[in-house]
């Protein structure tokens, strides 16, 4: 009996002992005012079951918000400050639900607003945030020292629209005409209507990348993805093809 007694205590002192070294955020008082993870789009089954959309469940679409570590939450009725979780649910706003979109399947760093717990059947996390301000959290670092910054430069000139200096990234052969000619870059880059931004790059093998993308041009938006083939010239890292997998 002194055995299972001892064991009850151990685990109670076990469970007191994370709770206490975990950040647990206060709603009452506007917590958390910030997060980052990583963000994926989701369907929730809705009513009337709120189980399954292919058993008839309403599709309620949603983001969420997949942390690094667990947290939990105190302030609320509806909060249990012993209940550890590490996926949070965002609520989009009407000036950063295209932000959202567009950052999709990536780190982020969001800064939000009117923190909740889980109180009804279409709150599908325990902790509901709505979200004021969202951007790529991607850790640039790892990119020191890999061909990826010669991807960046090629990406950030792009932006600018400055075809002549992205050519600079591709291997020249590539360069004399076609796409890859700096007069067809800035005749294409330039004229967007809403430049384009490089959100993610992945390695997937030492000298292959997968890159994600987003730009407007006119009234057609892409969010785009690529496989940009890196190879080496005289010790220096350039793009050797782009193969575009999401058609833009």
């Amino acid at each position: 009996m002194k055995s299972y007694r001892w064991l009850g205590v151990a685990a109670a002192f076990f469970l007191s002992a994370v709770i206490a070294n975990a950040t647990c955020f206060d709603v009452s008082k506007g917590q958390p005012s910030s997060l980052s993870g990583h963000l994926t789009h989701r369907i929730f089954a809705g009513p009337p079951n709120f189980e399954d959309v292919q058993k008839g469940d309403t599709p309620e679409p949603g983001y969420v918000l997949k942390l690094d570590r667990s947290i939990c939450i105190t302030g609320d009725e509806f909060a249990d400050p012993s209940h550890m979780f590490d996926e949070v649910q965002l609520v989009p706003g009407d000036s950063n639900a295209k932000d959202l979109s567009r950052l999709r399947d990536t780190d982020v760093y969001v800064e939000v607003v009117d923190p909740m717990p889980a109180m009804t059947g279409h709150h599908h996390r325990p902790l509901l945030v709505w979200v004021k301000t969202v951007s790529s959290a991607r850790d640039i670092t790892q990119s020191y020292g890999t061909a990826a910054t010669t991807i960046e430069a090629f990406y950030a000139a792009l932006r600018a629209g400055n075809g002549k200096l992205a050519a600079d990234f591709v291997i020249p052969e590539k360069t004399k005409k076609g796409p890859f000619s700096p007069g067809a870059l800035t005749a294409f880059y330039e004229s967007l209507a809403e430049p384009i931004s490089l959100i993610d790059i992945q390695k997937i093998q030492d000298a292959r990348f997968k890159v994600s993308y987003h730009f407007r041009s006119g009234a057609r938006t892409c969010d785009g993805v690529a496989t940009v083939t890196m190879t080496k010239r005289n010790g220096r890292d350039f793009i050797e093809t782009i193969r575009t997998e999401s058609g833009c």
